[in-house]
């Protein structure tokens, strides 16, 4: 479910924070549900392929959060539809949220953006 390999279902958000400032990376938060059509779709069309699993490996540390076990979570970032992705910055401020499946190459499109809007913060700070 959603690159396992590289995400721990759970890893701590304040770790992943902290993983990003000394990796100059962006914290990318799945927020999924196992009885979503659009999850499952996002989880076996989109989330698993070469491309986009490279891409985020390469430029973001990843949390997941499932509806259910993570509601807390649902409820902090004020999610309310599914599936939702919100990029942060190394410092918590959130870049990009975005709702709904995408396909891959709409879903890299989506991150790119969310990376040159960090930069440019980044710079203009």
């Amino acid at each position: 479910f959603f690159m396992a390999e590289e995400i721990v279902r759970g890893k701590s958000l304040r770790s992943a924070l902290e993983q990003a400032r000394t990796g100059n990376k962006l914290v990318l938060i799945a927020f999924l549900s196992q009885e979503c059509e659009a999850c499952i779709k996002m989880n076996k069309c989109t989330l698993i392929t070469e491309s986009v699993r490279e891409y985020v490996k390469k430029y973001f540390l990843s949390v997941k959060y499932e509806s259910g076990k993570d509601s807390d979570q649902f409820m902090r970032f004020g999610v309310t539809g599914k599936p939702a992705v919100i990029v942060l910055d190394s410092a918590g401020n959130e870049i990009l949220r975005k709702i709904g499946y995408f396909e891959p190459g709409i879903f890299i499109e989506k991150l790119e953006k969310a990376r040159k809007k960090a930069a440019h913060r980044a710079a203009h700070q």
